[in-house]
């Protein structure tokens, strides 16, 4: 089959001890990162890094806004410039697609080509992306449908992808394959599974455009189909992103045709799965790394405190000077996950009217939030807050 070995199996059967190492090392570290956090805090940082997420992403394929940019798009604040309207919207389309991936992984099966061409379809269905749709292939213009496989080869930089009268043969085994895997294996062989699948998925290309993104937000789903403990608290396509021609590399590299009688039993080299896989298994190690050190509970406090002293001096150019008392109310939601509104004043020791003004303050500014006008306050961790406490996530914005 064109896409085998799906797995990296050598010739007896067996995975490299190095591999399952790094593999579960991935797991067990991922899972710390969010220990000793409540659930309302963790959920506000991720919902950060879906922004983040989506830049990177974006990023990837050389289209990119910036996160402040994205949150702003996201309140239907666009810019005046068309092409950075696009970007916006690009960037909109994909938070909202990982949004749906993530809701849709908890609960139903991931490895289906039907669920991966609705990734595609709700991405380029999406408001403004119908400009993304229209492609220019060997000086003819095409019109791509969303979430429909592509009736045309193709051949990106020097990859010739499989014909497209072979997209449903090889997604049959595809699917067969890779669902015995997540059927009954370790959290290690699954994550295997799971970045072995995304280049296996690139490599197929089966859309027209958009198989990056697409491919990338189904390793997301992957990830959240196999309860990867604290994913969401870091993302795969911040640590691609940083190098993307080392990310390209590797993608070519899995493209290998086997070399010889010992570079395992597919169609595809063993060596160039397992050097891909390696690479991938140290990229997740590190954006791990960076964000459980970014995180780190006894630290984040300490980094708050500093940042609205920070703000209150106006050391933030074109920031507006965050309330008195604000590091007390995020100290407490930060500790505690949420405060129902009638305690904010002792929680803060001070009035009533105090208490209600900096309520009302910070939710204005994008600090707090709540489900609605009684219920209990919540951190809320917007692009600028983030980019200050875990410095390097998010790029410093240049006007």
């Amino acid at each position: 089959m064109l896409i085998s070995p799906i797995m990296p199996y050598d010739l007896k059967g067996q995975i490299k001890p190095e591999l399952l190492e790094l593999a579960e090392k991935v797991c067990i570290e991922s899972a710390k990162i969010a220990s000793g956090y409540n659930q309302h805090v963790v959920n506000a940082f991720r919902d950060v890094l879906r922004i983040t997420n989506s830049y990177y992403s974006n990023r990837i394929e050389a289209e990119s806004t910036h996160p402040i940019d994205i949150e702003k798009a996201m309140l239907k604040q666009f810019s005046e410039d068309s092409k950075q309207k696009a970007l916006q919207e690009l960037s909109v389309a994909h938070i909202q697609t990982q949004k749906f991936v993530e809701s849709y992984a908890s609960e139903y099966n991931v490895i289906d080509r039907n669920f991966i061409k609705e990734i595609h379809r709700l991405f380029y269905s999406s408001e403004g992306m119908e400009k993304f749709t229209k492609l220019e292939k060997d000086n003819e213009l095409i019109e791509m449908i969303p979430g429909e496989f592509r009736t045309k080869d193709v051949q990106v930089g020097n990859h010739i992808a499989p014909s497209s009268d072979l997209i449903t043969t090889v997604f049959n085994y595809y699917e067969k394959e890779y669902s015995a895997v997540f059927g009954s294996s370790t959290k290690a062989i699954k994550l295997l599974a799971a970045f072995s699948s995304h280049h296996r998925l690139v490599y197929l290309h089966p859309f027209l455009d958009g198989n990056g993104r697409v491919s990338r937000l189904h390793l997301d789903a992957m990830f959240w189909s196999m309860k990867l403990e604290g994913y969401g608290l870091w993302n795969i396509s911040r640590g691609l992103a940083r190098d993307v021609k080392e990310y390209q590399h590797y993608l070519s590299y899995a493209d290998m045709k086997q070399q010889g009688a010992t570079d395992g039993r597919g169609e595809l080299s063993l060596r160039g799965l397992e050097g891909y896989l390696k690479y991938m298994l140290e990229v997740a190690l590190d954006q791990i790394e960076f964000m459980g050190n970014g995180l780190r509970l006894d630290q984040l406090n300490d980094k708050i405190r500093k940042f609205v002293k920070f703000s209150q001096e106006g050391m933030f150019y074109k920031q507006e000077p965050l309330p008195k008392y604000s590091e007390l109310l995020f100290s407490h939601l930060l500790l505690n996950g949420e405060l129902e509104r009638r305690y904010v004043p002792s929680a803060i020791g001070k009035s009533v009217s105090t208490a209600t003004k900096l309520v009302s303050t910070l939710t204005k500014m994008g600090y707090i939030e709540s489900e609605h006008s009684k219920a209990p306050l919540r951190l809320k961790v917007n692009s600028f807050f983030a980019s200050q406490i875990i410095p390097e996530l998010i790029p410093e914005k240049v006007d």
